[in-house]
């Protein structure tokens, strides 16, 4: 268990002292790499995995690893994640078990079934994953262990009987109680008889090579893992963990000083169930930019914000415009709830979001229920590049406005004027006032109902 924590340590401090966390930049996620509670995600997954079993006995001839006689086995695991860090999986491991001492061994074979607890470690110390391919993350969990083994002579030996004749064991006999614990001077286990076998799971009085039902006991793992992102469906992994029993009767030996263990250590393959353009959560990153409307009565920031509608009162109230010499008439830009929007976009995008969806279908609904209503569509961009680029950029993002009222929602295309802008006519002073989200409230399409 000390090994397990020495290693879970020296992966956290690996963590906070990489260089990975360099390589991600929060401030220009794209959308589906930030968490959003609405959206929905890929939450379950399969994972199967194969690897050693090294078990802690007291019938074992090595400290950390055997010398000889590895065991390895297969596991599966059914996962679901409930948000970015939390998880629960429900595990399944088998495999064959041996260890030797002095002069016998025990074999045998376990299956296991545990419901565990995961959390993404790096979730909580870098707010996703590292460089958007490394999940490193904890498990602790609840099982039971069903097992069955025997004792058996490691090589040949004789044994004295109380009534001072010989008894010859060959090498690979099961051993009974008194040819053990008599000759290794350990007290004999409480309701077994000196003539019993060392057995569990078989009938231990006449027939040891009878199976009886496999002995059960809980147990308790606890260990980390790694996994690195292969695709939004597939991930590769390593885990370790240490299987720690309530019980001491793992080598049929119970008369030691501590519970038995083992560890169990698996590369895995990680299918993640659910649709191919979605991500799973673990995989994705703390929402940082809307973190300020969570907070909006102390944030001098959400406080300009609020202040948008009256400053687009202001400017619609003196905005008009003359077509040309013959036909003169004006056109007033009225500001109204359910047709006037405002979109906004992350640094040098002009894709739009799931949030931004819903409020040009709220402007979609009331040109349907109003055919007289047009629409001007005036896109803006931060102070960072060049006016060149920042008008073309303001007029993708018009664009982008446009494509979606037109052919997701059926409006007519005639009913809509484009007006790009670039960094022109800005909202907020961006070298006077806090810049990162000011830069924010600049990166936007207002939509504006025209009455002529």
């Amino acid at each position: 268990m000390c090994r397990l924590k020495s290693c879970i340590v020296l992966i956290v401090a690996l963590l906070f002292n990489s260089n990975l966390f360099s390589q991600i930049d929060f401030g220009n996620l794209s959308e589906e790499q930030i968490y959003r509670k609405g959206n929905k995600y890929n939450t379950w997954s399969v994972t199967v995995g194969f690897g050693p079993v090294i078990y802690y006995t007291d019938v074992i001839d090595y400290t950390i690893f055997p010398k000889s006689n590895w065991k390895f086995g297969p596991s599966i695991m059914i996962s679901k994640q409930f948000n970015r860090p939390w998880g629960l999986d429900a595990q399944f491991i088998t495999a064959d078990m041996y260890g030797q001492k002095n002069l016998r061994y025990f074999e045998g074979s376990f299956m296991e079934a545990t419901i565990n607890l995961t959390f993404s470690i790096n979730q909580f110390a870098a707010f996703g994953p590292i460089a958007d391919k490394w999940d490193f993350y904890g498990k602790i969990g609840l099982g039971a262990v069903f097992f069955r083994s025997r004792q058996h002579a490691l090589y040949d030996q004789d044994y004295y009987n109380d009534d001072g004749t010989v008894e010859h064991i060959s090498k690979d006999d099961i051993l009974r109680v008194k040819h053990v614990y008599d000759f290794v001077s350990y007290p004999q286990p409480e309701g077994w008889q000196d003539n019993d076998y060392l057995v569990i799971g078989y009938d231990r009085i006449t027939d040891p090579e009878k199976k009886e039902n496999r002995k059960a006991e809980i147990v308790l793992p606890v260990g980390f893992g790694v996994k690195y992102r292969l695709s939004k469906s597939f991930d590769f992994g390593v885990e370790i963990m240490m299987h720690s029993m309530a019980a001491d009767n793992l080598d049929v030996n119970m008369t030691g000083a501590d519970n038995d263990a083992y560890m169990y250590t698996s590369l895995n393959v990680t299918y993640k169930i659910g649709k191919k353009n979605k991500r799973h959560p673990v995989w994705t990153y703390k929402d940082f930019n809307i973190a300020y409307k969570q907070k909006r009565e102390f944030d001098p920031l959400a406080q300009k914000l609020d202040s948008l509608k009256q400053q687009l009162d202001s400017l619609a109230a003196n905005d008009s415009v003359k077509t040309d010499t013959t036909h003169i008439y004006t056109e007033t830009i009225v500001y109204e709830e359910g047709v006037s929007a405002s979109v906004f976009f992350d640094f040098d995008k002009y894709n739009i979001t799931r949030r931004s969806h819903k409020e040009l279908a709220k402007v979609a609904r009331a040109m349907e229920k109003d055919t007289t209503i047009r629409i001007r569509i005036v896109g803006y961009c931060d102070t960072r590049g060049s006016d060149d680029y920042n008008y073309k950029l303001s007029l993708r993002r018009c664009n982008a406005v446009l494509d979606v009222l037109v052919h997701d929602y059926g409006i007519s295309k005639n009913r809509f004027r484009i007006d790009p802008r670039g960094e022109k006519d800005l909202l907020s002073d961006t070298n006077k006032l806090r810049p990162r989200g000011l830069h924010m409230v600049n990166r936007r399409v207002d939509l504006f109902m025209i009455k002529e």
